[in-house]
Order: structure tokens, then C-alpha cells, then sequence
């Protein structure tokens, strides 16, 4: 088992609500601030820790739209790009004065650059897509100044997030992710969430033939308050194309009696934003794993039409495991894979997480993060690999069938991963030093899951984005295979007067 004991060198530059009280189990749901409608017994992931103090470099206000970074060099070994913003990586505010993140990143058939995350006005937050130019540059004739915002529940909250991203062949863009539904409404339970799909021209506004003025909005299942402290509610991740339309995956609350969790639901989507009456059961797909809380991540569709989504599970012994869900482009589950088409296997005592999953061959590599059987253990970042009949592959990784990534005894974790043409793969998240610090991390591993020692320092390279809190989220390899796009975010301590900003890097390969 991977054990790394040493800090790397670094670079300075300068959520969602989760749909029950135990969304992530070592704290929480990964995109925006906590509200009082969902319970939390630690600070919010993404985030890695918000309570904490701030004792990097303190990062500068930038105006909206800029793009700065450090005049540094970048870490040895790291492949950052020197060509690509100042030494790789660019600090991309979209607000002067409140929060916005980047949650993940693709290149377009145009060789732009697209992001989805949030950016908010006050407490309330909006999804927001980005273009950049391949220099890293905003295209101001995308939205406005290179951003379209839109805010689905006006005054709502802080729920909204881009989550899950498609950019179409035409040039049009689909975003999906959760937002509030009429919070305030007299009667309307706090907190409520339901499913927002967005679809842009491809000059940021709103397509007119897509949803209700470019919005469709889905409401999965009802919410409910469980305790003083618990509401469960629909919720949103993950976006991929599919023929015909798009699957969107996220959870739902069973709407069982005696049941006060939440449940895998992969919606199937026409081209016009409907329900797809052809996918699963009315356009919608229920995985109920364990009979316990349940949490979507990512979701994509391969090259021949199979959908594969993974998040992850509480059993009732609270050990919480990885989900992978194979189906076809119909929402039909593949009886030949896993159990009924669902592999969830348990991979560490405690805790193990799925982010992200990706296809090697016939078998599946999955990241996340996790930790033994002690609760108030810290997290390791975790990859492992899932053979092409579900079972778990125990001979991957450096040690119990899974490489466990430990930098310094503290909280460190994966939010997304791609494999390079190489066959290596490349692992994105966030890596903490100690009680005040957590910085953005990539880490690269053979393809039998052991740390390539060329990359960085023995597989991995730290980047300080400026703020005590900081991460990478989403990853995507550039059409001609020659680099990786990274989109994260500085994040700033809450408790200061800093806000939180979106962040894009690029690796060379």
C-alpha cells in the first residue's frame, strides 16, 4: 500500500447540497456551501476544510474575467504547460467580490475551452459555463464576456452548480446540476432540490427549442424532513450524451414509508429536454443499492452507446463502498455485469468513494477517496480497478488490490481521473500538508496502478492555487491527445475575506 511521507514541491498562483444528512461520509456533498436544510457533521469536501485558517500566500482581487497566475516556476517534473497561462496554470475569477468554481472542463470540436461550475451574487449562486480560447484567454463572443450564467432559482441559494458538461459537434452546450426549487414558497419544505438541464447556443444563450426557454427542470421525487437536523430531496451530478438525447445521473428520495434515504436515479433525456419514454421506466432508471443512502457522481456514455455511472453506498453495516452501473443507451441494466448490471463491492473497511470511472481495456479504473474502519481516521485518495464482470481486480495497485495515496497523515483525495494515451493514468484532487493547508494535486500511476516515480515527486505534484483550501475537479484530455485540461478552484477560508475562484490548468504530455 502506497504510503508517500514527504511534501512536494508547490506552485502558488494567485456543491452542491446533498440530498441527505450523510451525502459524503467523512463530511459531505463536494460543490457549494452547506445550507440549513441538510444536515453535516464535518466540513464540505470539496472544499477541503472550509473552517480552516488561512496561512498561504494571500491571493490578489482580480476583475472579472482576468486570468492571472504565478510568476514561479512549476513544480519539476510536472508537466504543467509553460505556454499556457504564466507557467501553466491560470486563476480565472468570474466574480471581483463572491465565490465561483470551475467543477469540470472539456475541450470543444472548435479547440476552445469549456468549463461548468457556479459563480453566485451574495449567497445566492448560479450555474455558470465558460469558453476560453486555447491560450486560456476568455471569448468574450461566448455569453457574457466569456461567461453565461444562469440562474435557475433566482434568490434561491447556494445549491446551483454546474455539474455535469456536453458540448455538442453544433457547437451547443449542456449543463446539468441541482437547483432550488421555490425554497421560499410558503409550504415548500427549506432546501428542496430538484434536477436543472441547461442547453446554450452556441453563443451562450439559451436554446429556445430545448426544455422551457432552455431549461428543463425534473422533479424526481418528493422531499421530506426526516429529523430536526436530516431533509432528503432530489439531487444532480453527472451529464453524458446518449442517442437520441442525454442521461443525467443523480438520486432521489425513496418514497418508501419506513425508509429515510436516498436512491441512484439515471434519467434519460429526449433531444427537446423531455423525459424519454423509451429509457428505463418512463425515462428513468431507480438503483436502490443496499437499501441505504446512496450518492451519484459521474456518468458517461462510450463510444458504443453503454452508459456507465458510479458514485457510491452506505450499507447497513455503514461501511460505505463503490458503485459502477452498466446499462445500455435505453436505460436497459446489463444483466451480464455485476449483479443485474450493478458491481458494488466493498474495497476498505470504513470508507471508499467513487468519483469517476474510466474504461482500460475491459476492465474500469475508479478514484476517490477513503479510510479504514476508524471514523476519525483521516482520508486517503484511493484508485482502484473493477474487472469487465464487476468483480473487484485485487491484483491492481501497490498493495490489497487498490493504490491508498497518504501524503502527510492528513485528508487527501481524488475527484476525477483519465488515462493518457501512454496507458498511465492520471488522477486530480486535492492533497492536505497539515491542519491549515490543503492544496490542488495530480497524481500519476502505471496502468497497474503503481506511482510513476518520474512524475513530480514519486507520482505526484502539489500546486497552490492561492488559498488554504484548494482543489481540482474535473480533467479532460484535448482532442489531439498532446494535453490535459484541469479545472478546480482556490479556495479561500470562509471565515476571511477572500472568496473563492475558479482555477484552469494544463499538463503537457
Amino acid at each position: 500500500m502506497y504510503k508517500k511521507k514527504i511534501l512536494s514541491s508547490v506552485i502558488a498562483v494567485g456543491f452542491a447540497m446533498s440530498a441527505c444528512s450523510s451525502d459524503d461520509d467523512n463530511g459531505a456533498d463536494d460543490t457549494a456551501p452547506p445550507t440549513a436544510a441538510t444536515a453535516r457533521t464535518e466540513p464540505p469536501p470539496t472544499d477541503p476544510p472550509t473552517t480552516e485558517p488561512e496561512t498561504t500566500e494571500a491571493p490578489t482581487t482580480e476583475a472579472p474575467g482576468t486570468t492571472t497566475a504565478s510568476t514561479e516556476a512549476p513544480p519539476e517534473g510536472s508537466g504543467l504547460d509553460a505556454a499556457f497561462g504564466t507557467e501553466g496554470v491560470l486563476a480565472t475569477p468570474q466574480s471581483d467580490t463572491d465565490n465561483d468554481r470551475f467543477i469540470t472542463v472539456l475541450e470543444g470540436p472548435d479547440g476552445q475551452i469549456y468549463t461548468a461550475g457556479f459563480t453566485s451574487t451574495g449567497d445566492d449562486h448560479m450555474i455558470a459555463v465558460s469558453r476560453l480560447n486555447p491560450d486560456g484567454s476568455l471569448d468574450d463572443t461566448f455569453g457574457d464576456g466569456g461567461t453565461a450564467a444562469i440562474n435557475v432559482a433566482e434568490g434561491g441559494g447556494g445549491a446551483e452548480a454546474g455539474r455535469g458538461l456536453v458540448v455538442q459537434d453544433d457547437g451547443k452546450v449542456v449543463v446539468a446540476g441541482p437547483f432550488e426549487n421555490n425554497p421560499t414558497a410558503e409550504g415548500d419544505a427549506a432546501g428542496d432540490l430538484d434536477v436543472a438541464v441547461v442547453r446554450l447556443e452556441a453563443d451562450g444563450t439559451p436554446d429556445p427549442t430545448f426544455g422551457e426557454a432552455g431549461i428543463a427542470k425534473i422533479d424526481l421525487g418528493v422531499g421530506r424532513t426526516i429529523d430536526a437536523e436530516t431533509y432528503i430531496t432530489d439531487n444532480a451530478w453527472g451529464l453524458s450524451a446518449r442517442d437520441g438525447g442525454y442521461a443525467v445521473f443523480g438520486t432521489t428520495p425513496n418514497q418508501a414509508a419506513d425508509r429515510t434515504d436516498v436512491d441512484f436515479a439515471i434519467v434519460g433525456l429526449t433531444d427537446t429536454g423531455t423525459l424519454d419514454p423509451a429509457f428505463g421506466t418512463e425515462g428513468v432508471v431507480i438503483a436502490d443499492i443496499n437499501a441505504s443512502g446512496d450518492n451519484a457522481r459521474n456518468i458517461r456514455t462510450d463510444s458504443d452507446g453503454t452508459i456507465l455511472a458510479t458514485g457510491y453506498s452506505r450499507d447497513g453495516d455503514g461501511i460505505v463502498s463503490p458503485v459502477l452501473i452498466r446499462m445500455s443507451s435505453q436505460g436497459v441494466l446489463d444483466e451480464t455485469f455485476g449483479t443485474g448490471g450493478i458491481a458494488n463491492n466493498i474495497i476498505l473497511p470504513g470508507v471508499a468513494e467513487s468519483y469517476q470511472v474510466v474504461p482500460q481495456g475491459d476492465s474500469y479504473i475508479l478514484a476517490g477517496y477513503g479510510r479504514g474502519e476508524d471514523p476519525e481516521a483521516t482520508l486517503d485518495l484511493v484508485v482502484y480497478r473493477f474487472a469487465a464482470d464487476g468483480s473487484w481486480d485485487e491484483t491492481f495497485g501497490t498493495g490489497g488490490g487498490l493504490t491508498q495515496f497518504d501524503l502527510e497523515g492528513e485528508d487527501d483525495r481524488a475527484r476525477n481521473i483519465t488515462i493518457l494515451p501512454d496507458g498511465n493514468i492520471l488522477a486530480v484532487g486535492s492533497g492536505k500538508l497539515d491542519a491549515d493547508n490543503v492544496d490542488a494535486m495530480v497524481v500519476m500511476l502505471d496502468p497497474d496502478g503503481v506511482p510513476v516515480e518520474t512524475f513530480g515527486d514519486n507520482g505526484h505534484v502539489l500546486i497552490d492555487l492561492g488559498g488554504p483550501a484548494d482543489a481540482f475537479f474535473g480533467v479532460s484530455l484535448t482532442a489531439d491527445e498532446s494535453a490535459v485540461l484541469i479545472a478546480g478552484f482556490k479556495g479561500a477560508d470562509p471565515d476571511g475575506d477572500e472568496n473563492d475562484d475558479a482555477v484552469l490548468a494544463r499538463l503537457a504530455l
